[in-house]
């Protein structure tokens, strides 16, 4: 099921926000260890387990992990911000959609 929106103000949690802007830290070369979701405490090996689960687009990583939905986030993030930008970079470095998967629609 879709629906219309505009992609830049969607506030329904779809997540079918455009993308976010580059998240500034180096990914890969950071450690597993490193905090990626400073609200839920979660790291970097937490959100490639949910990666290696089957999350392999924004929306499906912030339900598996709760991740980017925090109400402090731009208290707890030590750059002010959500931390959306990290788990799309992440996604991005790791993810692997699925055979026959083409991106379109609301969720992406």
């Amino acid at each position: 099921m879709s629906h219309e929106h505009d992609q830049q103000a969607c506030g329904c949690g779809c997540g079918g926000q455009a993308n976010p802007a580059p998240s500034g830290r180096d990914w890969a070369a950071a450690s597993d260890s490193q905090i990626v979701c400073p609200c839920l405490g979660l790291s970097k090996s937490a959100i490639r387990a949910a990666i290696a689960a089957g999350a392999f687009t924004l929306p499906l990583l912030k339900i598996m992990t709760g991740a980017g939905r925090g109400r402090d986030c731009a208290h707890k993030h030590p750059l002010g911000r959500s931390c959306e930008a990290d788990l799309a970079e992440l996604l991005r470095l790791y993810a692997q959609p699925p055979a026959g998967w083409t991106p379109g629609g609301c969720g992406h």
